[in-house]
Formats: C-alpha cells, sequence, structure tokens
C-alpha cells in the first residue's frame, strides 16, 4: 500500500471471524487528491477515499448474507464499488467464486490485502466504473454497500443493472437510510426491477445507524 498507514480490525461476522486492514492516515489520500489540483481529472471526477475505510452498511449486508443463506458453495458473486472487500470476503468464506470490482486500483489493492488474510482461494479484482459496465461480468449475486451515495450517479447506477442484472440474478444492495437514497430505490420499480427492503440497526463506533438492505432483481 505504499505510504499509505493500515490499521488492522477483527470483525465477528455471524460467527465467522474476519481481520480487515483500513486505511489509518486517511487525510494523506485527501492531501493526494487536492494536491493533483482543481483540473486534474481525479479532483474533476470526486474520486473522495471512501473506499478507505470500513462502513456499517458493509457490516450489516455480510450479516444479512450469513443469516439469510443467500451465498452457496459455487456461487459466482460479484461485488460493485468493493473498498475493502468486506461482503465479497464473507462470500468466500462461505464457498462463493468472488470478482472484486472497483474503479480506484488502490481499492482493489486493499480488497485483495484484505482477502488473502482471510481466504486462501483465488478471487479475481477488476478495474470497473458502473458508468462504462464491463457486460460480460454474469453473477448469480451481485453485491453493493453504499453506492447510491451520490444522486449525479443514480441514472448510471440504472444502467448499469440492466447491463449485469440477468433474469436469475440476485441483488443486494445495503445503505445507511439516507433520505434522498431512497427515492432511487423507489425509482428503480419504475424501471423495471422488482425490490424488496428489510433494515436494521447497528451500533458502530459508539453510534447507532440504520441500514437498509434492499433485494433487486428484474421484474417479469
Amino acid at each position: 500500500m505504499g505510504k499509505l498507514q493500515t490499521k488492522l480490525t477483527e470483525i465477528d461476522i455471524e460467527g465467522f471471524s474476519v481481520k480487515v486492514e483500513t486505511i489509518s492516515n486517511i487525510d494523506a489520500l485527501f492531501d493526494e487528491l487536492l494536491l493533483k489540483g482543481k483540473d486534474h481529472a481525479d479532483v474533476q471526477d470526486e474520486r473522495i477515499p471512501y473506499w478507505a475505510d470500513l462502513w456499517p452498511s458493509a457490516i450489516v449486508l455480510s450479516k444479512y448474507l450469513v443469516r439469510r443463506d443467500i451465498i452457496h458453495p459455487g456461487s459466482k458473486v460479484l461485488e460493485l464499488g468493493c473498498g475493502i472487500g468486506l461482503p465479497g470476503i464473507i462470500s468466500g468464506r462461505l464457498g462463493a467464486h468472488v470478482v472484486f470490482t472497483d474503479y480506484i486500483q488502490e481499492a482493489l489493492d486493499l480488497a485483495k490485502l484484505n482477502w488473502d488474510k482471510n481466504n486462501g482461494a483465488t478471487a479475481e479484482f477488476l478495474l470497473m466504473d458502473w458508468r462504462k459496465p464491463n457486460i460480460s461480468l454474469k453473477a448469480d449475486i451481485i453485491l453493493a454497500s453504499d453506492i447510491a451515495y451520490e444522486k449525479k450517479s443514480f441514472e448510471d447506477l440504472v444502467r448499469a443493472f440492466r447491463f449485469l442484472v440477468g433474469i436469475n440474478t440476485r441483488m443486494f444492495i445495503s445503505e445507511p437510510n439516507r433520505a434522498f437514497s431512497q427515492s432511487f430505490f423507489r425509482d428503480l420499480k419504475t424501471q423495471g426491477f422488482l425490490v424488496e427492503s428489510t433494515h436494521e440497526q447497528i451500533n458502530f463506533r459508539n453510534q447507532v445507524y440504520t441500514v437498509h438492505v434492499h433485494e433487486v432483481k428484474l421484474g417479469n
């Protein structure tokens, strides 16, 4: 991870002990981004280093996968915007073949570091921007935690879903009950998708969050 400093956290996911590294000097990532200058493509694209930390949405989605018996040995799992990769790691522990994707290489590097700490099997780590989805990536299960965090991305996400969600694909998206995100999931229903939602509370770093998990499938 170069000059970046990491911090190891051990977390229990429904009986699975998972060790994950996060970036402890995230301010250095912000400084690095700003030093590129306002005209740099990364600054114009607002590549904020959200990928560098552990988020409650990822924890809740990971627990959900175990409790609901979503992942089975041999399942093909695709994680979008993987960040540190927690849901994908849990999927691997449950026997799935996992493809991690993110549009930032450092995120993929961190996800691979975490995968290697928790799983001896192989996985794939691919650069992918959901604005330009790789339509060859087919999966039984698609996972995404905290991807609906900017209104400007909603149209691109719907387009990506159309390419990636097949007839038999189940997609699970978790998000921390942002008011503006709820309109996105309501709108998915008008775009030909079926959406079933549930929620639970989690105490994370001494703060209580309400996290929604949305299962998205193609309509009939």
